[in-house]
């Protein structure tokens, strides 16, 4: 790949995490940041959930996941249970509170999102997620 090339790919990821409001997403009204936000949402998400799943899926090192968890675990947000088949591995859960953190970061996410649409036309909507779809058709090989 040419140097240019990559030089590009960066240019439009610092576009991208800066038009999304990356860096203070959930932060502003919430004490969780965006990965902890992401990390909810996948163990909503996951039947069997599990720290190594959570680890391997967002490519975090496992002392940061587990503290993460154990945050989550103090603020009533999960809970863990061990597995039926091998009681070596745990379980984890959202609990309601946890659903309700979760709804709320998620509700915030939606109006962040429409506060960065609004006022565009909706077939440059359409152009729009038409490409953010090809964007992850093409890397999601990678990702697996």
């Amino acid at each position: 790949m040419s140097e240019n090339n990559v030089q590009k790919i960066k240019r439009f990821n610092r576009f991208y995490t800066r038009t999304m409001g990356l860096f203070n997403l959930y932060t502003d009204e919430s004490p969780y940041s965006a990965t902890e936000a992401l990390i909810l949402f996948e163990i909503s998400t996951r039947n069997d959930c599990t720290a190594a799943y959570l680890s391997n899926y967002f490519l975090l090192d496992k002392s940061y996941m587990s503290r993460i968890l154990k945050h989550f675990e103090r603020d009533g947000l999960i809970i863990k249970s061990f597995s039926e088949e091998d009681r070596r591995i745990q379980h984890i859960k959202l609990t309601d509170l946890g659903g309700e953190a979760l709804k709320t970061l998620a509700d915030k996410a939606s109006l962040n999102v429409e506060g960065m649409i609004d006022g565009i036309a909706e077939k440059e909507i359409e152009v729009l997620i038409e490409s953010m779809q090809k964007i992850e058709e093409i890397l999601y090989p990678k990702i697996r």
